[in-house]
């Protein structure tokens, strides 16, 4: 397979040069028409891959809605892992598509919130709920991964054991809210903390920065989402929430915090587990 990569490569580099080459003789530095047609060109394929990203991490989407494999249902709502196509269009080719296809997923959920609705659906039939939070997924994890990517490498090592602690603390918190076991929560946290750390320290010192970068990204993507749609729901419709699911207001806020940690936290592990292999062998393939 590696062999066949290289040849693959080395092919590759030979019809960038060969073009390369072609393009200086029909258009030379001083034809201004040239180099001119040679950037409509090149913008215009730019803009055709965006297209085809957008296209195909929103059918992604789509898809997992469709066949309920893009759900997890924990009653009252569904957690979802329908915004990791998002998250992956932002880093890979920016904020613009990245909201974009967090657009088309904030109007699958209000068109899923119509046709089989839930108890709490009514939250999603508001376009603020709905689609803003959606957007947002992929506004926000593009630039915390780019302010990260140029952050300071002397701090990465740093900046690796802090997160992968609070990673672990907040795994804690989350496990500890569905198991009930004080004991059985602190493993999984303290497991999930050596696990991070290898993978972390495992990694080439450029993919481990990129990977980081990612992971975060990741987390705080999807917490933009969670708490963006459940802070709606406390700020719009915390009385008819508590009166649907029979408590009182008070009640209410506190199983919107839990909802949080046990469908949010989750939630933001399994995207960045998935985001960061994904995006460092897309990346690897367009280098």
């Amino acid at each position: 397979m590696l062999k066949y990569h290289c040849r693959y490569s080395i092919l590759e580099a030979e019809l960038f040069y060969t073009v390369k080459n072609l393009t200086t003789e029909l258009y030379p530095t001083g034809n201004k028409n040239g180099g001119e047609s040679m950037n409509a060109v090149y913008q215009t394929r730019q803009k055709t891959r965006k297209l085809v990203v957008i296209g195909m991490l929103s059918g992604i989407s789509i898809f997992l809605g469709l066949t309920g494999l893009g759900f997890i249902n924990i009653p009252p709502v569904k957690a979802t892992i329908m915004h990791i196509p998002v998250i992956i269009g932002a880093i890979i080719e920016g904020p613009i598509v990245g909201g974009l296809i967090g657009l088309v997923f904030g109007l699958f959920s209000m068109y899923q919130a119509f046709t089989a609705p839930m108890p709490t659906s009514f939250m999603f039939w508001n376009p603020i709920i709905a689609l803003v939070p959606r957007i947002l997924i992929g506004v926000v994890s593009y630039y915390v991964y780019a302010s990260m990517i140029k952050g300071s490498k002397k701090n990465l090592k740093a900046t690796s054991i802090i997160s992968s602690l609070i990673l672990g603390v907040l795994l804690f918190v989350s496990s500890e809210a569905l198991t009930d076991s004080l004991t059985i929560s602190a493993i999984i946290g303290v497991l999930f903390f050596l696990a991070s750390m290898i993978i972390m320290f495992k990694f080439k010192h450029k993919n481990k920065e990129e990977a980081l970068s990612i992971g975060t990204a990741s987390v705080i993507g999807t917490l933009t989402n969670t708490i963006g749609v459940l802070g709606l729901t406390y700020v719009f419709y915390l009385e008819r929430y508590a009166s649907t699911l029979g408590i009182s207001e008070h009640a209410a806020k506190l199983t919107l915090a839990g909802i949080g940690v046990t469908n949010g936290i989750p939630e933001a592990f399994i995207s960045a587990l998935i985001s960061i292999p994904v995006i460092l062998g897309v990346r690897k393939i367009l280098r």
